[in-house]
């Protein structure tokens, strides 16, 4: 039987998400959550809505809370990580910092100026956390939900000894939204992904067995046809809801990237539109293609909003609803437990799994899970065009890496310098410019750096 800890337990909408899912899932395993959170305010809460959705369900799961790691750690058989630090505040002040520069990030939370303070942020802790797991519970499974995924599991592998597993929505949420585009159920779509997070590619996108490349290429040979089509899926449908929102959602910038490189990728159009420098040269072409509107920062503005209404439904007789989601995490931990099979991408060390990429790099590719594991796949080569794009960011993505374990200022510079978007807008002494801005913004975090 399991214990899970979750560190970041604060995050209401993702901790109740993802231990609502291994309370329905009864064939886990799960005996015992811990949830850790330095808002202890925040942390009593959230316990005590864990708390009710255990009774809720009729399951002996003990839940135990405490805003110091270290006394719940011992004991963990999964360990799963979901920090945030600094809060919105310093993450809009890195966005705006750059758009003064003329980089302007729509997301900001894996690459580019924002994203790379973002990880210089939360490393520290997750550095500690793992020195931890190495004293009170070395047999730990260490799953990460932190942005930036690929930059904070490439420098965790490169420090420690155990196996990180990066865990990430993208590719299980893409597939349902191209079953939208394709108009048929999420069942009758078979895919296999591998890449980087956030720019995992389709390498076969089947409807019923049958290749679904050429349906999906006929839809989507205009702009038009683009934003028409976008209309049909489901994961965005609140931003055509959300007075606040400038414009519908489209997914046209994925849909181009599709009709020139061959392939799909995972995640947002928003954030593709950050991670290649084709997309958001202009503000005509942001709307063009929109991509201007800033739902995640707004998103973590309003989380609170969300923790206010948990907190009303503790106190209130009323029921917490929840059901199934599409987390990866509780369905790994039941494959585990019961060794039936799953299959998850997930975000893994290169070891000669994506054979044209470095073995010094982290890729999302398709692990498959059971009692004895968790086993990532081999997939062999990337096609050239897709390849050629991961490439862009795995650099960027080594030197965010680098900078964080050497504590170096250099390594800060030139990782912006390297960023696909930063490159299209800036020359290099603006880019020096605004970098040296956004270290002062994030000098608190900083000042060890040299």
């Amino acid at each position: 039987m399991s214990k899970v800890v979750v560190i970041g337990a604060g995050s209401a909408i993702f901790t109740k998400n993802l231990l609502g899912d291994l309370i329905l899932l009864e064939d886990a395993g799960v005996t015992e959550m811990a949830l850790v959170d330095i808002d202890e305010r925040k942390l009593a809460v959230m316990q005590q809505v864990i708390q009710k959705m255990v009774r809720q369900k009729g399951r002996d799961i003990a839940v135990t809370a405490s805003p110091d790691r270290r006394e719940v750690l011992p004991g963990a058989d999964y360990v799963i990580n979901a920090i945030g630090v600094g809060g919105p505040e310093i993450y809009q002040r890195d966005l705006e910092i750059a758009d003064r520069y003329g980089v302007k990030q729509v997301v900001g939370d894996i690459i580019g100026p924002a994203g790379i303070f973002r990880m210089l942020r939360a490393w520290p802790a997750m550095r500690d956390t793992l020195k931890d797991m190495d004293e009170l519970c070395p047999g730990a499974l260490y799953f990460n939900y932190t942005n930036p995924m690929a930059g904070l599991c490439l420098a965790m592998n490169q420090v420690s000894g155990r196996r990180i597993y990066g865990f990430c929505h993208s590719v299980q949420g893409t597939a349902g939204q191209l079953a939208d585009y394709l108009g048929v159920d999420k069942s009758r779509v078979s895919y296999w992904a591998a890449g980087i997070n956030h720019m995992a590619w389709y390498l076969q996108l089947k409807v019923d067995g049958k290749d679904a490349y050429p349906q999906l290429r006929e839809a989507t040979d205009t702009l038009e046809k683009m934003h028409e089509i976008s209309a049909r899926e489901h994961e965005y449908h609140w931003i055509n809801e959300d007075p606040a929102m400038k414009y519908p959602f489209s997914d046209a910038v994925r849909m181009t990237i599709f009709r020139n490189f061959g392939y799909f990728n995972s995640e947002s159009p928003y954030h593709m539109s950050e991670y290649t420098p084709y997309f958001r040269k202009n503000d005509a072409d942001i709307r063009k293609y929109r991509v201007e509107d800033r739902w995640w920062l707004a998103h973590e503005l309003a989380n609170d909003d969300y923790y206010d209404e948990l907190k009303g439904l503790v106190e209130s007789d009323g029921e917490i609803p929840f059901s199934l989601t599409e987390e990866y995490a509780p369905r790994v931990i039941r494959a585990i437990h019961t060794g039936i099979p799953f299959r998850a991408n997930l975000n893994v060390m290169n070891t000669g799994l994506i054979s044209n990429m470095p073995d010094d790099c982290c890729v999302e590719v398709p692990c498959y899970c059971d009692s004895e594991g968790i086993h990532p796949c081999y997939v062999g080569p990337l096609p050239e065009g897709p390849l050629g794009l991961n490439m862009s960011n795995i650099s960027v993505q080594k030197l965010q890496a680098r900078a964080a374990i050497d504590r170096k200022l250099e390594w800060i510079y030139q990782s912006i310098q390297l960023d696909p978007l930063t490159a299209a807008m800036c020359t290099l002494e603006q880019i020096r410019a605004m970098t040296a801005e956004l270290i002062e913004n994030n000098k608190e975090y900083l000042q060890d750096f040299k």
